[in-house]
């Protein structure tokens, strides 16, 4: 082979690797960015006022054995505020109660998770293992999409805040009844500190477990699935005509709401 053939095909190789490695990182640095961003807008509303106190990137213990991770979590007199950020770009729509977003940049369309429902799951997790001490704590959901995105749908969030960072000072602004008081929140303080990341190593460990954690669920999901049946509850799936094709849920819905797009 010609020596300049040759390393131009390695060069090419080399450059597909490196594309492909560039590719798989690019949702965990714009999800670092994000956090990043939030977290200074969090710390100019801690430093402003001694009411508040955050704890970020925290991993709470589920009782099937696995963690919730949180980005942010934000105490004040009036509750807990648990935040999850994303970093889109483009035009987002979306309702409080669809499973999916669409994402779209220009004609192309992408569809992620819902993140009120995903913070949802949070706030089920460290409710859960707060315990019945601290059941009367009020928590809200506040969902912080970053300015390179923008908000679409016309629609009213009954459950949740969808905002962006600068909009995060006055969310908490609004509520002005104290709930919690100084001992309680001591003790908050402690409880939440225990299951925050210490170091990069730690760090490091603990979301290899929750990544493998999520694999390993996923995996079993989709067993349940091929056999037929509600990853959820264990009852038969039926399949279904809905708006944008047929799909497959729950046969005890609208007991159990699992339903799977058909592609």
């Amino acid at each position: 082979m010609n020596t300049n053939l040759f390393y131009t095909f390695l060069l090419l190789f080399l450059f597909a690797l490196l594309a492909r490695w560039f590719k798989s990182k690019e949702a965990e640095w714009l999800g670092s960015l994000g956090e990043y961003k939030v977290r200074k807008e969090i710390n100019k509303i801690e430093e402003s006022s001694e009411k508040y106190k955050s704890f970020h990137d925290l991993y709470i213990p589920k009782q099937d054995g696995s963690t919730s991770q949180i980005d942010h979590i934000i105490l004040s007199d009036h509750g807990l505020y648990v935040i999850e950020t994303k970093n889109y770009s483009g035009w987002i729509f979306g309702d409080e109660t669809s499973k999916y977003w669409t994402q779209v940049i220009y004609k192309r369309k992408e569809k992620f998770l819902n993140p009120i429902i995903q913070n949802k799951g949070h706030i089920k997790a460290l409710r859960n293992w707060l315990g019945e001490e601290f059941a009367h704590i009020p928590i809200h959901s506040v969902v912080v999409l970053l300015p390179r995105a923008k908000f679409k749908s016309e629609v009213h969030f009954s459950n949740a805040y969808v905002i962006y960072p600068k909009q995060l000072k006055q969310v908490l602004e609004q509520h002005r009844t104290s709930e919690i008081d100084g001992e309680t929140k001591q003790q908050l303080i402690r409880k939440l500190e225990t299951v925050i990341v210490k170091n990069k190593q730690q760090q490091k460990e603990i979301k290899k477990r929750h990544v493998q954690t999520i694999q390993t669920k996923r995996k079993q999901e989709d067993r349940y699935i091929q056999q037929n049946r509600c990853p959820k509850c264990g009852s038969a799936l039926v399949i279904k005509n809905g708006k944008y094709g047929k799909f497959k849920c729950c046969s005890t819905y609208p007991k159990c709401r699992f339903t799977q797009k058909i592609r």
